[in-house]
């Protein structure tokens, strides 16, 4: 079958990453971060004072704001905001800065597609360029299932999505190697690291696990990016204190 985006020539494959750090110089970390045509800017600011009202004695609070491409946020920036909080929450070392706030703004720049994958991976990005302490570190990837051929598609676009029969989102940790060929299955023992998922159309119960199987090979690329994007970073900024 041949993908409606004829830029790529596999149903598994990726669009082309982009990555850039401390982009805003008012923010404690910033990060942009492309898949192809969709593109989200993220900003952090803290851990700084918050109000009375929203301390927390034993740990940080976690705030996120998702601004739109255009117009109010709404229903869908809202839902995004409520899950990228939920799936920080626990991975943020938020016990080793108590009554303080970690606030998280993402800007989408640019949508074709899979923005809630690109805002999770800006974020990370984005929290790594502020030195928030963290468990480990997140990649997303999305996939939907072809109404017409039945086949998963990796990374789809805006033009991909209008045809998915189902689509879902997840996220995974680094500390999971691929699973052997014996374990494919990710539901066992939490094997694949996910941290989180969303997915929404129809769809059956192995149709689910082959699409987090498929995408958690490819969170790996992902997971690679981010950490050559992070060493070329901290090199760069090596150099400069040397000069």
């Amino acid at each position: 079958m041949s993908r409606l985006d004829r830029t790529r020539t596999s149903p598994h494959q990726l669009r082309p990453f982009f990555s850039s750090q401390n982009l805003l110089n008012r923010a404690d970390g910033s990060a942009q971060f492309d898949f192809g045509g969709s593109s989200v800017i993220c900003s952090v600011v803290g851990p700084a004072e918050v109000k009375i009202r929203d301390e927390k004695l034993d740990r940080a609070t976690i705030e996120v704001v998702a601004r739109p491409l255009v117009g109010l946020p709404g229903v869908k920036d809202k839902t995004l905001e409520r899950c990228i909080r939920e799936t920080l929450e626990p991975l943020i070392l938020s016990g080793l800065h108590p009554r303080t706030g970690i606030q998280i703004v993402l800007q989408t720049m640019k949508d074709d597609g899979c923005i809630m994958s690109t805002a999770f991976n800006a974020t990370i990005l984005a929290l790594l360029d502020a030195g928030i302490p963290l468990k480990s570190i997140l990649g997303s990837v999305t996939c939907i299932i072809d109404a017409q051929s039945n086949q998963i598609l990796l990374d789809p676009t805006t033009e991909e999505l209008a045809q998915a029969k189902s689509t879902h989102v997840y996220v995974f940790d680094n500390k999971t190697s691929i699973p052997s060929k014996e374990s494919m299955d990710v539901d066992r023992n939490n094997e694949a690291g996910i941290l989180f998922s969303d997915s929404t159309g129809l769809f059956t119960e192995e149709e689910y696990l082959e699409c987090a199987n498929v995408c958690f090979k490819a969170a790996q690329a992902v997971h690679g990016f981010i950490r050559t994007a992070v060493s070329k970073k901290l090199e760069k900024e090596y150099q400069q204190t040397q000069a």
